[in-house]
């Protein structure tokens, strides 16, 4: 049993760490990530204070959506048959 905590206890802590290093690393000064976050946090400031209607807001999030996908494209494995 005392085992079984040791191991849960270890495991929730690398799980913290990995997480505290994931936020520091996406939230790092000049990261586009960052600047995109900020800038979907003020469209959404701004629609629910009624500065933006909803077109507005949803063109802005498709501009950065359009700029996420330019700096960071997804990319798909092909499927292996």
């Amino acid at each position: 049993m005392l085992a079984t905590m040791i191991a849960a206890a270890a495991t929730a802590g690398v799980y913290v760490l990995l997480l505290a290093r994931h936020v520091h690393r996406a939230t790092a000064p000049g990261r586009p990530h960052r600047r995109r976050a900020t800038a979907e946090r003020l469209a959404t400031a701004r629609l629910f204070v009624g500065d933006l209607d909803r077109a507005d807001y949803r063109a802005e999030l498709e501009t950065l959506a359009a700029l996420d996908a330019v700096e960071r494209p997804l990319v798909v494995p092909a499927a292996e048959h």
